[in-house]
């Protein structure tokens, strides 16, 4: 007797990258790599039709954070973020 073939399809989380001249704090790198892997989370609920894809695959994404500002691309294709830059800010705030 054999049982029906049963296949579930799961979606391959996005990865995330940093590219080997990305030069931060350690910790730091550690909570950017933690809110990009949330950010992939919520990429998973954009459907492959949405013209989001088509802006996100023609420029960089950026993530500010800890007085840095990490900038990234995102590859739709190879479910796959990659920080390509990350530099300190002005650590003075700006007035409204």
């Amino acid at each position: 007797m054999t049982q029906a073939a049963h296949c579930e399809v799961f979606r391959v989380p996005y990865s995330v990258h940093f590219a080997e001249d990305v030069d931060v704090p350690p910790e730091l790198r550690t909570r950017a790599f933690q809110t990009l892997v949330d950010i992939s989370e919520t990429l998973e609920s954009i459907p492959s039709s949405s013209a989001f894809w088509s802006a996100a695959n023609n420029g960089l994404a950026e993530l500010n954070l800890g007085g840095w500002k990490f900038e990234y691309r995102i590859h739709h294709r190879d479910r796959r973020i990659l920080v390509v830059v990350a530099r300190q800010i002005c650590s003075q705030a700006r007035s409204s």
